[in-house]
């Protein structure tokens, strides 16, 4: 069935967003978790937004909700319907609706079941897409095949028909020139009305639209037709579509005319509540300076209007990419900038100009530590009072700009008392956790604000739809919800010692996960510095934490320090290939043992000379979803791990008191955790860790364990560090010892 209303907007909004909408589908990267977000997507931050609450202006949000936050600025309402209106990305949800229709059609017999998506769009000039099927359209049509299968049966053959032709409506989304199928001479009255109504939609969505345009009109001249409420509408709609198609003055004039009998229309007509949006997509094309002016003052009115997303799509796609913006523009383009230095300097300027505060939170979102203007812009922060729409937002940047410059404890009594209110959104308090970590008293303190409230860009249940969802996000389940490590507490916590990260990991509030996760990372740090007794305290925990491999950490427990102890701890390692000793890049095993995922490391117990100085992971490395945020830095060191790079200007992380003095025997600790990658150019030789394990076995042919040893030796050298040809050796080692066991027959290849 065609959509009821709606895709007048695939010729002006969505064409103009649809690159920057996030999606998920096949080849995009899933479902992200995050700790600080800037696109309102959840309830409760549309809730603060509607109740008139901005929090922290997030430079990154998109155009539509820093629009948002320029209302709530300028003493303008919100508001829940314009709330959800703007902070829903433009086309979203249209895509997802297909799939009504897709389950639908399903309980048709005889129809083709393999149907799994269907394309709603079609290229466009210039790598665009522009939507041509939107949600309602899949809406009506399961509507309407419902109430056929209810009228004359599932085993219809006309119902089967009458599937096969809206199947070829909807081909007609993505593809041109398709026709409906042979309609039987003997079909009943019903189904031929139904077939005239999809051909006139087929026609709309291949671009015959003064085919489409005549065939509504007949459907209107019908009383008989069940679609005859709809004709007059689409009718206007058809024409309007060959205008916006053409660009023809006279075919402008007609699309008015049409538009016109749709308003003179009897009151209840359908789609006259669509005139004032039909009106304005033609006046976007034929007067889009006057339309922009106009849509400038409507949108700066005290009560947003109904149709304020439709406004602001077409305002903002009107002045994006103009030197003369209007102010609201103005200033969403400059929050948003790339180029921090010249938005800094315009903010800056329209700021002593007006002295409006949005100006002043959009400057104190570029500014730097080391910028002449963060003084002044800081005192004019301070003097914000506490009632102020952006006074969060200016404690945020002032408490940025002086971590680090101001004694700790003054900077923590600000902290403290914004995290005792009741009212800030799961983002902003995750943000005002992350600067009060870095003014712990101490590794007990530190814990406690450590742990944050995750995000998913999707919805949080969807994030783990799938096992180990929250295994690959570090995450934990606490009180009914679920917690992880803030990026900057991870970064923290790698930069500790050995004998902090045990300490950390006895508390006993932490979710059991996340002490897992830094058992394990201990563990691996235990044994690269050949610590038995913290290799003992770990498989000790790791026996009720990680009981897949219970066996493994008991063998630890009961062996004495020296070879064989040595060789059970390496086995170990050899079964869980993602761990590592920092939470950089380690990764939590979920499931069986056997199927532990991921990529082991070629830990080089003996570096060769020359190999670099150790490091202790960057910053960058601790960016959630780092590699999907197009504003992230390219330098390593300057990733903002506090707001997540999406308030504007980071600063650079100020590691806890108690960590600093910490740092020079952390970075002694970490010449044991050098892996072949960590050698400079050029450099080769050395010993690894599974050296040492190849040896062992070499020399224990009667170990029961020497066979499945020499079988993840060989899926080490595949899948991690193939040093000195690690793979081969051990696979001609295991075939020529133990041919006839399973580990042999596991192992029909070597790897170089």
């Amino acid at each position: 069935m065609a959509m009821k209303r709606g895709w007048w907007f695939a010729a002006t909004a969505c064409v103009a967003v649809l690159a920057g909408t996030q999606a998920f589908g096949s080849g995009d990267p899933g479902p992200i978790i995050e700790y600080v977000t800037s696109h309102a997507l959840q309830p409760v931050d549309r809730a603060a937004l509607a109740a008139g609450r901005v929090g922290i202006v997030k430079t990154t949000a998109p155009a539509a909700v820093r629009y948002l936050d320029w209302r709530l600025l300028t003493g303008l309402d919100s508001g829940a319907a314009a709330t959800e209106a703007l902070a829903t990305p433009c086309c979203g949800g249209w895509q997802d609706l297909s799939g009504g229709w897709v389950q639908a059609r399903r309980e048709v017999p005889g129809v083709s079941p393999d149907v799994y998506w269907i394309s709603t769009e079609r290229q466009g000039p210039n790598y665009t897409a522009i939507p041509t099927c939107f949600g309602d359209a899949f809406t009506t049509a399961t509507a309407t095949l419902k109430a056929r299968i209810a009228a004359h049966g599932a085993a219809s053959p006309w119902v089967r028909a009458w599937v096969a032709a809206q199947d070829a409506v909807f081909e007609a989304c993505s593809k041109p020139g398709i026709r409906l199928p042979p309609l039987d001479p003997a079909a009943p009255a019903w189904l031929r009305a139904d077939r005239l109504y999809q051909q006139a939609a087929l026609a709309l969505y291949d671009g015959r639209f003064a085919d489409a345009e005549a065939s509504f009109a007949a459907i209107g001249r019908d009383p008989a037709s069940p679609w005859q409420k709809l004709a007059l509408y689409l009718q206007a709609r058809a024409v309007q579509r060959a205008a916006l198609t053409t660009r023809d003055p006279a075919a402008f004039a007609r699309a008015h005319a049409a538009i016109a009998t749709l308003a003179a229309a009897p009151d209840g007509t359908y789609g006259k509540g669509e005139i004032g949006r039909m009106q304005q997509v033609l006046e976007y094309h034929e007067h889009p300076a006057a339309l922009r002016d106009r849509l400038d003052q409507a949108l700066n009115q005290k009560v947003p209007g109904p149709d304020i997303a439709v406004q602001f799509t077409d305002y903002w796609s009107l002045s994006a990419d103009k030197p003369d913006k209007p102010e609201a523009a103005d200033w969403i383009a400059t929050l948003g900038t790339r180029n921090a230095a010249e938005g800094l300097a315009h903010a800056t300027r329209r700021w002593q100009e007006t002295r409006r505060t949005p100006w002043l939170v959009a400057a104190l979102a570029l500014v730097g530590r080391g910028d002449p203007a963060a003084v002044p812009l800081a005192t004019a922060a301070e003097q914000l009072p506490a009632g102020d729409p952006a006074w969060l937002t200016a404690r945020y940047h002032l408490l940025r700009l002086r971590i680090g410059t101001l004694p700790d404890a003054a900077l923590r009594a600000q902290v403290d008392a914004i995290l005792a209110r009741s009212d800030l959104t799961p983002a902003d308090r995750n943000i005002f956790l992350a600067l009060r970590a870095q003014l712990a008293t101490g590794l007990g303190d530190f814990a406690t604000q450590a742990l944050r409230t995750p995000y998913c860009r999707l919805s949080l249940d969807s994030c783990f739809d799938y096992p180990g969802a929250a295994a690959d996000s570090m995450l934990a389940r606490q009180g009914g919800g679920w917690v992880g490590f803030g990026p900057d507490a991870l970064l923290v916590i790698d930069r500790l010692p050995l004998a902090e990260r045990l300490a950390l990991g006895r508390t006993a509030t932490l979710p059991a996960e996340l002490r897992l996760d830094l058992a394990l990372t201990n563990y691996v740090r235990a044994v690269l510095l050949g610590n038995n007794a913290a290799v003992n305290e770990t498989a000790r925990a790791l026996i009720a934490l990680l009981p897949q491999v219970r066996g493994d950490w008991q063998r630890i427990l009961r062996t004495a320090p020296g070879p064989d102890k040595r060789f059970a701890e390496t086995f170990v390692l050899a079964k869980i290939p993602s761990l590592r000793p920092d939470l950089a890049d380690y990764g939590r095993p979920f499931g069986t043992a056997a199927s532990f995922g991921g990529y082991w490391t070629a830990w080089l117990v003996r570096p060769p000379r020359g190999a670099k100085p150790a490091t202790f992971p960057p910053a960058r490395a601790y960016v959630p979803g780092g590699w999907w945020n197009r504003g992230a830095p390219e330098e390593a060191g300057d990733a903002d791990l506090v707001c997540n790079e999406k308030c504007g200007v980071g600063a650079p992380l100020h590691l806890p008191a108690f960590a600093q003095p910490l740092q020079a025997a952390a970075l002694r600790e970490r010449s044991a955790f050098r892996s072949d990658a960590d050698l400079g150019e050029g450099v080769t030789g050395g010993t690894s860790l599974w050296e040492e394990a190849l040896a062992y076995v070499a020399a224990h042919p009667r170990d029961p364990r020497a066979a499945e040893a020499l079988y993840r030796l060989n899926r080490v050298g595949r899948w991690g560090g193939n040093h000195n040809q690690l793979s081969k050796r051990a696979f001609r080692l295991l075939h020529a010892r133990y041919p006839g066991t399973v580990w042999a027959k596991r192992s029909p290849y070597y790897y170089n």
